[in-house]
């Protein structure tokens, strides 16, 4: 196995996109991290030739490569190099690091095409068998005229965790820029319309994600990657830009920059428009097209962060917390299922509530007697709703209760450890979230959801009105602060289906745990 390798393939174009499938289905088992790929369609051996590819040309194949990479290299990063084209417009200069070449080609003269173009040599060498295919499609059209160039270019978006869509839309970008090449990263406000934005990355780790794939795959241009606020960017301010690039979801911010252009005097740019990349091994929660939303979902149920292994004790204890309706519930049944051990904080107060004579009339005094239904029957949501309303009530309660609860969890957990058992799982209470149990905490895990979505649960499930939700939910951590403090995350925003795969995600990396101690 090797960690970065260079896919270098020689033939007719057609013959090269029709083989790119079997070539990067082989190549994944050969390599574990980044894949180049270099298309050298009229190169044969020797390599003394000039590639005359058109752009055209390439603006077609690159798409086709990156679609059959995202089912086929799931998990390595591939990127497809652009050099020696006409009038040596992409001529490679970066010298990039590969532990093997992986070629169709003749490899006798290989490390002299190396040194030409990469600057270096290679002792990996190997040779790809021939792939059969059919004669009978016609070669790519070439038709230069109808691709132009622009001397500056620009594109944005959010380019959180580089995907092979992200590359697409830049590689786009790349090819149709002749000087300079202008990429908006957005952040701020703007990011909080996005599916589970609280995952996004620092813009500076994306923006250096963006610079370093376009210098690999085009170190002769000059670029300008920048933080934008908005969705005008550097396109109202730059007035050389000469052409923005955008996606057919995208088109109508196009239309928006050449309106504020002209308000300002500007010319207008040139729209550029390309399709998005279909997502074709979706489930039927996730985009249509490949996306970092996606991507970010994926997340959901694995570790973002580990407990170090001197904290690692047994019974290993992991504290799963949330908003009310959250899904914790949900969540803890189906570990539950699976054979984790569950304590629910809820019930042990429940039963507290209902044993103690003191605490019932503390209750019935500062809450109501409707808390209390048929004498000794308790309904805990009309007290969660209660102590939700008022901050000092529920910290009055929870000076007379927490102790208590607190000691028959250390009962319990005493229990667990005489017993040698491997993991517990304690699901927060809703009344007192966040609060010291007074338990070692080895984890925590957190389910979230939108803002708007928890506000219209709140509403239907408290019966109040949307402006007293918004408020509740307001009193209660952010989903800034779970995503902080976790090591699993959940979001119960889909399908239940949906759902159980973190769930899954999150048992399979619960007994890797077990494994481990």
């Amino acid at each position: 196995m090797y960690q970065t390798a260079l896919l270098l393939l020689s033939g007719p174009l057609r013959i090269l996109i029709e083989s790119i499938g079997p070539y990067l289905s082989w190549t994944n088992k050969k390599v574990t991290n980044c894949l180049y790929v270099k298309l050298e369609p009229e190169l044969y051996s020797p390599f003394s030739k000039s590639d005359n590819i058109s752009l055209k040309r390439l603006s077609t194949v690159v798409p086709v490569v990156y679609h059959k990479a995202s089912s086929l290299c799931k998990n390595v990063d591939v990127r497809v190099l652009f050099g020696n084209l006409e009038q040596s417009k992409f001529t490679q200069r970066k010298q990039l690091n590969f532990d093997a070449v992986l070629t169709n080609c003749d490899p006798t003269d290989i490390n002299t095409y190396l040194k030409q173009n990469y600057g270096k040599s290679c002792d990996n060498i190997i040779k790809l068998n021939e792939i059969d295919i059919p004669t009978c499609k016609e070669e790519f059209e070439s038709d230069d005229a109808e691709f132009q160039t622009y001397k500056t270019v620009c594109l944005g978006g959010t380019f959180d965790r580089l995907h092979n869509g992200h590359k697409v839309f830049l590689s786009e970008a790349v090819l149709k820029a002749s000087k300079e090449l202008v990429v908006g990263v957005s952040d701020g406000v703007t990011l909080k319309r996005k599916v589970l934005w609280e995952l996004i990355e620092p813009v500076e780790e994306r923006i250096k994600d963006v610079t370093n794939f376009l210098e690999d795959i085009d170190p002769s241009l000059k670029y300008e990657v920048v933080p934008i606020y908005d969705v005008y960017g550097p396109t109202v301010t730059m007035p050389d830009i000469d052409c923005l690039v955008v996606t057919t979801e995208t088109r109508v911010g196009g239309e928006k920059v050449n309106n504020e252009r002209k308000n300002r005097g500007m010319t207008e740019v040139k729209l550029h428009i390309i399709d998005v990349v279909e997502n074709t091994d979706r489930s039927k929660d996730e985009d249509e097209k490949l996306s970092s939303s996606t991507k970010r979902m994926h997340l959901l149920g694995k570790p973002l962060k580990t407990s170090k292994p001197s904290l690692i004790t047994k019974p290993y204890c992991v504290l799963l917390r949330g908003h009310p309706l959250s899904g914790k519930s949900f969540i803890a049944s189906k570990l539950q299922l699976s054979g984790v051990p569950v304590l629910c904080c809820d019930e042990i107060l429940h039963a507290i509530f209902i044993k103690d004579s003191e605490l019932k009339e503390f209750i019935c005094k500062e809450f109501g007697g409707e808390i209390y239904n048929d004498g000794d029957s308790f309904d805990l949501e009309k007290l969660i709703i209660a102590c939700l309303k008022s901050k000092e009530k529920k910290d009055c309660l929870e000076q007379l209760v927490l102790n208590k609860l607190t000691s028959t969890l250390q009962q319990v957990f005493q229990v667990y450890s005489e017993q040698e058992s491997h993991t517990i799982l304690v699901k927060d209470s809703s009344i007192f979230e966040g609060c010291e149990l007074g338990i070692k905490v080895n984890e925590i895990w957190a389910a979230i959801l939108p803002s708007s979505e928890s506000i219209k649960l709140f509403k239907e499930h408290y019966q109040v009105t949307e402006e007293e939700a918004a408020e509740l939910i307001d009193s209660l951590p952010s989903n800034e602060q779970y995503v902080a403090a976790a090591n699993v995350l959940f979001c119960n925003k889909w399908s239940p289906d949906t759902t159980q795969q973190q769930v899954n995600r999150a048992y399979s990396y619960l007994k890797s745990i077990q494994k481990s101690t």
